[in-house]
């Protein structure tokens, strides 16, 4: 008996290895103050996307996914925790030294990527806090290179003493570092990470928040005039290069059939600038991006700064060419990568996304009605949307009368037609699911 079960242990083992290379890979790309329309695919008519775009062809693309707030700490911080800022301490966007930071006893996509027996590694913008206890390396990710915040975290666009550098886990490794070279350490980077762990039995979890287009704007001269759009045209038309350069490798080390890659962007784009951004000459009034179809941007709760493209591709997994309208949000992530992946542990009962990689696969064409809050740049709840209705109540200064907006955002997606006096039963009823919240 002791002979048979010695003989059987290498073909056991072999099983074990081959049902851990069934897990897929996953690639989770970010991009900041991206609009949904600056990308081809998205109606752009002057940035031309040919790598997103044929993600796009080859996969599934959203023209109902949104952010949960306007900005860039909120938004990223219910992408790794799968939940609304404000229920893990993280309301508005974080500047060095500040008391709000992720703290490490939460939950993360990371972390549920460790239990799930997978090489994890983080390359980009983190901007969820800088203290010793909320930096990447305390969530989940076995290596960091990156920043800690926006590279605009310098004078005159932020006063701050803090010098920014590029981190390497938690060393200091560039210091004030040139932003028209970052989208290529940062790609160059996961290149490496993806031919050295792609080698492994081990899955691998990247997580690559790109730190543009978020202004100040810059690109390597290689790529100074390439698009017909300005400056802002050829960081886009940069990452979308950078983007099919992951993807090319995918395909060359025969990981593609074996790899999840999801594109979106933390919020819409900053087409209303606050005046600090332009005190140099660095910056312009239109360094920014399109919101295609809809109202307001980066900052507001209207639907500009929270609806994002999104793009998921998985030959083998997603079929191509599903585009869906359903509404879904960034909480939605970290319950559907859970399930994409096989992830067998119950998540935390205190999470606010819902699995969506039935609806992503092609598998559920509509999804369970429920509401979706937006909450703003501040972290206060404004808007709440439950299947074609939305309704906004924005916060204003005090002694004010905040204005009650109801919008028909099937009808009426760029929400020009305020009809709250029109159905005051709607606006009764989202008002008391606001109040719940």
């Amino acid at each position: 008996m002791k002979k048979t079960f010695l003989w059987l242990l290498p073909a056991l083992l072999t099983l074990q290895v081959t049902a851990q290379q069934r897990k897929p890979n996953v690639i989770f790309i970010l991009a900041d103050d991206m609009g949904y329309g600056d990308a081809s695919c998205y109606g752009s008519p002057q940035i031309r996307t040919p790598e997103l775009d044929r993600l796009a062809k080859e996969g599934f693309r959203s023209t109902g996914f949104m952010v949960s707030a306007p900005s860039c700490t909120p938004s990223r911080a219910s992408l790794l925790t799968g939940r609304y800022p404000d229920k893990v301490d993280m309301p508005y966007a974080v500047a060095p030294g500040d008391r709000h930071a992720l703290a490490d006893s939460i939950f993360t996509l990371a972390k549920m990527f460790k239990t799930n027996h997978y090489q994890t590694m983080m390359i980009g913008k983190w901007h969820l806090g800088d203290k010793a206890n909320s930096r990447p390396l305390s969530h989940g990710f076995d290596h960091f290179f990156g920043m800690l915040y926006s590279h605009d975290y310098q004078s005159p666009f932020v006063k701050t003493d803090t010098t920014l550098a590029v981190f390497y886990d938690n060393t200091r490794v560039i210091e004030k570092p040139d932003y028209s070279k970052l989208m290529g350490w940062y790609t160059d980077s996961a290149l490496a990470y993806i031919q050295r762990a792609g080698r492994s039995k081990q899955p691998f979890f990247l997580y690559l928040p790109f730190p543009m287009p978020h202004a100040p704007l810059a690109v390597p001269q290689e790529w100074a005039g390439k698009s017909t759009a300005g400056l802002y045209g050829d960081v886009i038309e940069q990452q979308d290069a950078c983007i099919g350069k992951i993807i090319a490798l995918l395909r060359q080390m025969k990981l593609d059939k074996n790899t999840i890659v999801m594109f979106t962007s933390d919020n819409g784009p900053w087409n209303a600038m606050p005046d600090r951004m332009l005190q140099r000459d660095i910056v312009k009034p239109w360094d920014h991006g399109s919101t295609g179809p809809f109202r307001g941007g980066k900052a507001n709760t209207y639907e500009g700064g929270h609806r994002e493209p999104f793009i998921a591709w998985a030959p083998g997994r997603i079929p191509a060419g599903i585009i869906a309208d359903q509404p879904f949000i960034i909480n939605d992530v970290l319950p559907t990568l859970a399930t994409a992946t096989g992830y067998t542990q119950p998540l935390p009962a205190n999470l606010d996304g819902v699995s969506c990689w039935q609806h992503i696969t092609g598998h559920q064409s509509k999804l369970p009605e429920r509401p979706l809050f937006y909450l703003s740049a501040s972290g206060k709840l404004e808007a709440v949307r439950i299947g074609d209705w939305k309704l906004r109540i924005a916060t204003v200064e005090s002694g004010k009368t905040p204005e009650v907006e109801l919008y028909n955002l099937t009808l009426d997606n760029s929400e020009k037609h305020n009809v709250a006096g029109r159905y005051p039963d709607i606006v009764s009823r989202l008002k008391q699911v606001m109040e719940k919240y």
